[in-house]
């Protein structure tokens, strides 16, 4: 068959294209492609790196400014507390004097 005849004839000058050709593919692909995807990943890392660190200090924020708010809320619920007792206070002191002005009244009837 003279398809298999010419094998050993053509067989190095495929094998020469066949490596000229994967070379061509490692070297064009390893040397010029990968650096850009490794720096474009290393790109994205650092900048997750720093949404997450940005995250954090936000979070951290906004758990001093909840810490805040909850300090300041338990000082105005105290102070409404004792506004409240001061103010029941006043009102069983003032509604004993108006019982003992009215009993001083009925005595004297």
């Amino acid at each position: 068959m003279p398809q298999i005849d010419q094998i050993a004839a053509i067989y190095a000058s495929q094998l020469f294209w066949l490596v000229l050709v994967f070379a061509l593919i490692y070297f064009g692909i390893g040397r010029a492609m990968l650096p850009k995807i490794q720096r474009t990943v290393d790109d994205r890392a650092a900048k997750i790196d720093g949404d997450l660190a940005a995250a954090e200090a936000a979070r951290a924020a906004a758990d001093s400014a909840e810490g805040a708010y909850l300090a300041k809320l338990d000082e105005s619920r105290a102070a409404a507390q004792a506004e409240t007792a001061a103010a029941k206070a006043r009102a069983t002191a003032d509604a004993e004097k108006r019982v003992k002005a009215a009993d001083a009244e009925i005595a004297l009837r």
